[in-house]
């Protein structure tokens, strides 16, 4: 996996790997960001979904020709757990900021606070937690308009 970017906020830097679009982050540089003790990057990792978080390998062990190692990587959604989650000041400040981002949109959308909830309430009808498994699911709609449970993973 490339890196394909670097993003910037308060004066942390993050590289950003595979696809602008579908970002990626590897899992060690966010847990250094979030302050996590060094080793503690599964722990970390165990408070993202598992859809949220994946393997892959990005850099050699060695010089040319080298084994490369298999590496965490979290997807947007992951990185964004991460940080709603945290305590750390560049987390509380990242919620800020989108936080606001989210009731300014609503009021762009010429929206009031309880038709944003009825409208999240809508779309959170699409996934739900297995009570038997504990998994995150997903509704899906098939060809042929018949709807299925998949896990989000």
């Amino acid at each position: 996996m490339n890196k394909i970017t670097t993003i910037h906020f308060n004066n942390q830097y993050l590289d950003v790997y595979g696809d602008i679009e579908e970002p990626s982050f590897l899992a060690v540089e966010v847990a250094r960001i979030v302050d996590y003790s060094n080793g503690n990057t599964q722990e970390m990792l165990n408070l993202v979904e598992d859809d949220e978080k994946f393997w892959s390998t990005v850099k050699p062990l060695t010089k040319k020709g080298g084994n490369r190692k298999p590496v965490w990587f979290l997807t947007e959604l992951g990185l964004y757990n991460i940080l709603s989650q945290s305590r750390k000041p560049i987390a509380r400040m990242w919620r800020r900021v989108v936080h606001q981002q989210l009731i300014d949109s609503r009021k762009v959308k010429g929206m009031d606070v309880e038709e944003q909830f009825a409208e999240w309430d809508d779309l959170a009808d699409t996934v739900y937690i297995d009570p038997e498994t504990g998994i995150l699911m997903q509704s899906i709609t098939i060809a042929g308009g018949d709807v299925e449970q998949i896990p989000c993973v």
